[in-house]
């Protein structure tokens, strides 16, 4: 499993995996033989393909089953090719929600959720502020500045933009249906790891983190958790911890390369195909109907030059979709 990349090595080693899925997808009877030609890069099994964004990666094993089991052939290529933000993106806007509109207690409204979690100083806040087009979450150069779980609400432009411009009360008539209008929450997680805080807070915080992420599963409210990892650094065994218990939880959740700027295209397709390699495992654990709840896609995201936010985008607004009409007919259900 391990390799090396001389510098000189690197624009071949791209070169390499195109030519090889290029390889793999026309001759699948082969596709277990190929191997490099470049006797200066160590590669393991390549489980993934390029999409039609360069910024998103599939597990191969999904393609490679969708074309076994169906007769309409699924190509990489014809996933993620919008070049426009979702339309309930275009025609909506975040805003943060106050505790106070809930009562400052959680939500239980059939509104789907999907929550952004990552180590400390992964990037989390600028990569929000990037999706919601605003500054709603505080950027800090000091690591664990969230400190508590913050709501985005995904809102139509016809909803009053004075009611949330406005301090509301637990008393305000108001609250509860704008809260309703929701077409969907980001949620703004604690990062676990390393953070400047006392060890006993920084304890408190995962453990409240993991008792409402239980709590949002067990509601059906919870669509997805993105789990962000730092391209500086790729996986790590404490994202595969917290991977690991999310599959416990049953959650479904998609991994997220940050600070892609940062690092070399090589580095980037490693790791994702390091991603993309316990999502195998997870596949062969399991058989045919899966052995976890990672997602086969992984996203390449740079904040600060805005790149995989629009793949992104398009990512949350499926989860929304999928969960708004059985969340409807969980709560009609409850009442």
């Amino acid at each position: 499993m391990n390799r090396t990349i001389t510098s000189t090595a690197t624009p071949l080693f791209v070169i390499t995996l195109k030519e090889q899925h290029s390889k793999r997808y026309k001759t699948s009877d082969e596709k277990q033989n190929i191997t490099s030609s470049q006797s200066s890069v160590t590669l393991p099994p390549l489980v993934i393909y390029p999409t039609a964004s360069p910024f998103v990666y599939v597990s191969s094993a999904t393609i490679e089953s969708y074309n076994d089991d169906d007769d309409n052939m699924l190509h990489p290529k014809s996933l993620f090719t919008q070049t426009k933000a979702p339309p309930s993106f275009e025609k909506s806007h975040f805003r943060y929600i106050s505790p106070t509109e809930f009562n400052y207690e959680l939500p239980n409204l059939p509104i789907p959720e999907v929550a952004f979690l990552g180590r400390s100083n992964v990037g989390k806040s600028s990569l929000l502020n990037a999706l919601t087009t605003k500054n709603l979450a505080k950027t800090s150069k000091t690591p664990g500045r969230t400190q508590q779980v913050n709501y985005f609400g995904l809102f139509p432009h016809s909803y009053s933009s004075s009611s949330s411009s406005s301090k509301q009360s637990p008393t305000n008539k108001n609250s509860s249906s704008s809260m309703n209008d929701a077409l969907g929450c980001i949620i703004d997680l604690p990062g676990y790891g390393y953070a400047h805080a006392p060890d006993e807070i920084v304890t408190k915080w995962q453990e409240r983190t993991q008792d409402f992420l239980q709590q949002r599963i067990s509601l059906g409210n919870m669509q997805r958790v993105y789990i962000l990892l730092d391209a500086r650094r790729g996986l790590t065994p404490f994202d595969s911890s917290i991977m690991g218990w999310l599959d416990e939880a049953e959650c479904d959740y998609t991994a997220v390369l940050t600070k892609c700027d940062a690092v070399s295209k090589a580095m980037i397709v490693r790791f994702a195909n390091e991603i993309c390699m316990r999502y195998h495992v997870q596949r062969l654990a399991g058989g045919d109907g899966g052995g976890g709840h990672q997602s086969p896609c992984v996203h390449v995201t740079s904040s600060r030059k805005h790149q995989g936010i629009l793949d992104l985008m398009w990512a949350i607004d499926a989860d929304f979709l999928n969960g708004c009409d059985i969340l409807r007919q969980l709560h009609l259900h409850r009442m």
